[in-house]
């Protein structure tokens, strides 16, 4: 029976790493001379790089070609990237685009054989985690023009498994649970931060999801601490998965976990994923910690090529996981070369600040890190959320957990905050795809100074 295989594309996912890299040479080949020759603005950068499509002979000739920074395509805006025309027979059918919160939004144009090779990636994840046909999937991620809710909507189509489309307001958790009683959801994707809020919700209602068929939940659009995950677990009942994706290359379906969760798995057969040291922009050896930069090797409504992501994690091969599966692998997001913050000296990410108040069971989902400079020196300020109000009027109680909280800080990032308690739910939060954690939970007020 089909709900019995071990995968949903057995015959891309299994294919051995040499014919994934050939396949990735040519598929690599045709989309640099595709964009070359279609479209001005490649055409214009490769020129001014004094590159060609001949050059392109083996996959590291991939270096000759010049890095995308998101500036860059900003500057291209609106159809620099676009590779056909919209509507029509072949041509693009769907936008998708990032926030543009700090600048133009980045547009993503999908063909329909854009859309059905999404659909592709995101049914062989949601398989890979356990979800089969018959199943019920509730999507927590929105939908809008970032690509947050669509990619495993269509995912669920593409395998007969049900979406509920709840999108990403957690403040609607009282009807996430019901349906998820009432409908026998198997399976929840969701950002880390909405997954610990209803998971702490749902503990103050004394709601035990381990009576419910929730099993399964995929988290993404954030970077989150292992100690997070392990949280969410407890709280949900559930076994979760790390999965990512970014807007501009269509978001969800570019990688996730398999059962072995030692690293997600990244389609090598859709995206060329390198990994380079930020500063310098060269490679760094498989395993090293690094800057990812994709490159869409079937996009056909949108040409990506060498993206810098500013996404900190790590890359590496293995002939074959113990799933079976043989695309090479990347770490758990660490955080962003240009989100993380220099304070004293040392590099902080929220991260690392989550690992921390994770450990605190007053802890609420949320915090912020504010950062500021007086008399030409740091300042390191964070708010933490707290799940009972009640707390704050206990001053004793307070000054111990500030305490207890900015020592815990430090022994992670080496710097200690002046830590103040807020009420839940008062401090800004990222509801996934629309931003990065940063936006959310790092004020830099030394930027604007």
């Amino acid at each position: 029976m089909v709900s019995h295989r071990q995968f949903f594309n057995e015959e891309m996912e299994t294919l051995p790493k040499q014919q994934l890299q050939a396949l990735q040479l040519e598929r690599l080949q045709a989309v640099v001379e595709r964009a070359y020759t279609q479209n001005e603005f490649y055409r214009k950068l490769y020129d001014e790089a004094g590159v060609k499509p001949s050059d392109i002979q083996s996959l590291d000739d991939i270096r000759k070609l010049p890095f995308l920074e998101k500036k860059t395509v900003r500057a291209a805006y609106p159809l620099g990237t676009a590779m056909r025309p919209t509507g029509g027979e072949g041509g693009a059918l769907q936008l998708h685009a990032t926030s543009g919160t700090t600048g133009k939004s980045v547009p993503v144009f999908a063909t329909k054989k854009d859309i059905e090779n999404w659909a592709d990636l995101n049914a062989r994840e949601l398989w890979m985690v356990g979800l089969r046909p018959g199943d019920v999937m509730m999507n927590c991620y929105g939908y809008g023009l970032p690509t947050g809710g669509f990619g495993f909507h269509y995912g669920a189509m593409a395998m007969d498994v049900m979406s509920i489309p709840m999108g990403s307001d957690a403040r609607q958790y009282e009807r996430m649970f019901d349906f998820i009683k009432d409908f026998g959801v198997k399976a929840v994707c969701m950002t880390p931060s909405v997954g610990l809020y209803i998971g702490n919700k749902a503990a103050e209602q004394g709601l035990d999801f381990k009576q419910t068929s929730l099993k399964i939940g995929l988290f993404g659009a954030e970077p989150w601490p292992w100690e997070t995950r392990l949280k969410i677990e407890h709280l949900l009942g559930i076994t979760a998965y790390d999965e990512f994706g970014m807007t501009e290359f269509l978001g969800p379906g570019m990688t996730c976990e398999c059962e072995a969760r030692d690293g997600m798995h990244a389609w090598a057969d859709s995206f060329l994923v390198e990994c380079i040291n930020p500063e310098t922009g060269e490679p760094v050896p498989d395993g090293q910690d690094g800057e990812l930069v994709w490159t869409w090797l079937t996009g056909d409504g949108t040409a990506m090529i060498r993206y810098r992501s500013r996404d900190l994690s790590r890359l590496w091969w293995e002939e074959r996981c113990s799933c079976g599966r043989t695309h090479p692998k990347i770490s758990a997001i660490k955080g962003r070369s240009d989100d993380a913050v220099s304070i004293r000296g040392l590099i902080v990410f929220p991260s690392q600040v989550e690992a921390a108040l994770i450990q605190f069971p007053e802890t609420a989902s949320n915090f912020r890190i504010i950062v500021d400079r007086k008399n030409d020196l740091d300042t390191f300020a964070l708010k933490v959320e707290v799940k009972d109000q009640a707390l704050l009027d206990d001053a004793d109680r307070v000054k111990s957990l500030q305490t207890s909280m900015a020592a815990a800080v430090k022994s992670i990032t080496g710097n200690t905050p002046k830590v103040e308690l807020v009420p839940q739910d008062s401090l800004p939060r990222a509801s996934g795809g629309e931003s990065k954690t940063a936006s959310a939970r790092v004020e830099d007020r030394r930027r604007s100074s």
